[in-house]
């Protein structure tokens, strides 16, 4: 099934260039929005087929992070600038806080999955924006995604499936000191619901 999975990822993942091309080629035609459209559900597609084999390994015992020295600020600008929104009413915004530490020791492959995971999950409920932040809290760093709706518990607003498992699969390989990686789901001071990833 994994070697399915794949071939199927590869094969997107040349539809998704060329979309990229067909959308920079139509960005001044009326075909604009219909390619545009296009390029994020198949970009979606990619991406989950892509966590769906992170999982895999994972649950082989095959998931090892591989840490390494990092900017927190820097990281969550570059997370950003590679997301893509289904909707183009919502807006990401960047909170960086002064508690952001200078540096972090984490995997930035994996830990950008977890993130581009939970902010699609994000899309899902927000109504016009999602919050990206990095705070240091106690010997963790904390990575959050929040968004502007109804929040956990209500109607519909749920956070369960393949993203919340490929999350806590990479916060489970992110391990220091004894301390294991974890992921906390709750409702933000703000009223929507906040993802927030703890690596030691």
């Amino acid at each position: 099934m994994a070697t399915v999975v794949h071939d199927l990822k590869n094969a997107l993942g040349v539809l998704v260039q060329e979309l990229a091309s067909l959308q920079s080629a139509a960005a001044d035609s009326s075909l604009a929005p219909g390619v545009s459209h296009a390029h994020g559900i198949a970009s979606q597609l990619s991406g989950k087929l892509i966590a769906f084999l992170t999982l895999y390994r994972a649950q082989s015992g095959g998931l090892v992070a591989a840490p390494r020295d990092h900017n927190p600020d820097d990281f969550l600008n570059e997370v950003a600038a590679g997301l893509v929104l289904p909707q183009s009413a919502l807006r990401i915004r960047l909170e960086l806080a002064q508690s952001s530490p200078p540096f972090w020791f984490f995997d930035a492959y994996l830990v950008g999955l977890a993130l581009e995971a939970a902010v699609q999950n994000a899309t899902r409920f927000a109504h016009s924006q999602i919050l990206l932040r990095a705070r240091a809290e106690d010997s963790w760093l904390v990575l959050s995604v929040e968004d502007d709706g109804p929040g956990l518990g209500t109607e519909g607003a749920v956070s369960t499936g393949l993203g919340t498992e490929l999350c806590r699969a990479i916060a489970s390989a992110h391990v220091n000191a004894r301390k294991t990686g974890k992921v906390v789901l709750a409702n933000s001071a703000r009223g929507g619901a906040c993802f927030e990833l703890w690596l030691p």
